[in-house]
């Protein structure tokens, strides 16, 4: 899969079947339709391409937002890479963007791709006040050569599989849902960073993981999981919380790796949340928060154990 990092740099002079979107997670839902884009281009012995927006076009128009995301732009176009796309491009979305007509867009568009069709969901909208509906688009399309097909969104349990509703799984710590909607474990990718190495006196040291900026976290607690450290996979233990036994204070991911001895500091760590096994809570001392601890290991063990994650 080819990136182009904005429109402006973009020539595919192939036909192309396209779709535009956030792709927050990479999630069920837009599998679904990226493999429609696939099987499409196929058929039409075209080229297959995807545009991202990025930041979220609700964190560029209100910064005040509580949106957290599900996924890097690097994390999202790694995720993308497997699923047959010839083209991802990046489109650096921003007030001004928001501001440029729909037909604008398109003229854009067709200058810098050869646009055969345009895939996308019934509720597709796009430029300034999100006049670019399918109505829109079709009409247009009958102009400038291209088709517009809509795809039916996933559904799981009756549900459409929405990035939104993903967030609110894994904010509420429901990881056996999120999971199921993700078709991934929900994860955090960040650097390990030194923190005040308490873990360390108490016989459990821990990575301190430094977040990428308004990455979402599963609610506060310890969870199962499951660490990447270069290219190898092991287990761990997380606590995710302000750490309330001691002075609480800002709220932190860290990890305590399964049988592990190495030094990670600066390292790029994954993190995957494979089950929440209890809520963070306070503790009256040390000595019977390094018991739970002690628990919370086993506990950790046997629940990777008995979900076979290696």
């Amino acid at each position: 899969m080819d990136i182009f990092p904005n429109l402006e740099s973009t020539f595919i002079n192939r036909p192309t079947v396209l779709t535009i979107g956030s792709f927050d997670g990479v999630h069920r839902g837009h599998q679904h339709l990226i493999r429609q884009v696939v099987a499409r281009a196929n058929a039409l012995n075209a080229a297959s391409a995807l545009i991202t927006l990025h930041p979220h076009p609700k964190v560029a128009l209100r910064p005040e937002s509580d949106l957290r995301y599900l996924s890097t732009l690097a994390e999202r176009l790694e995720w993308l890479a497997p699923l047959g796309l010839d083209y991802a491009i990046v489109f650096p979305f921003s007030r001004e963007a928001a501001q440029t007509r729909a037909r604008d867009f398109v003229q854009t568009l067709l200058d810098r791709v050869h646009l055969a069709e345009i895939l996308c969901g019934k509720d597709f909208a796009f430029g300034y006040k999100r006049e670019g509906t399918v109505e829109f688009l079709r009409a247009l399309g009958a102009e400038q050569n291209f088709r517009v097909n809509v795809v039916e969104p996933l559904r799981l349990n009756g549900q459409v599989i929405a990035s939104t509703r993903i967030r609110a799984l894994i904010a509420a710590g429901d990881l056996p849902a999120a999971t199921e909607w993700l078709g991934r474990y929900p994860s955090v990718r960040g650097r390990v960073i030194r923190g005040d190495q308490r873990g360390r006196t108490l016989g459990f040291p821990t990575a301190n993981i430094e977040l990428p900026e308004r990455r979402l976290l599963p609610a506060n607690g310890i969870y199962a999981t499951r660490v990447k450290i270069g290219e190898v996979w092991r287990g761990g233990a997380a606590n995710i919380g302000v750490r309330p036994t001691f002075t609480a204070g800002q709220r932190l991911l860290e990890v305590f790796i399964l049988d592990f001895a190495g030094e990670v500091y600066d390292q790029i760590m994954t993190v995957e949340f494979i089950a929440r096994l209890r809520e963070e809570i306070k503790f009256p001392n040390g000595t019977a928060l390094v018991e739970q601890m002690q628990r919370d290991v086993v506990a950790t063990r046997a629940t990777l154990a008995r979900l076979k994650v290696e």
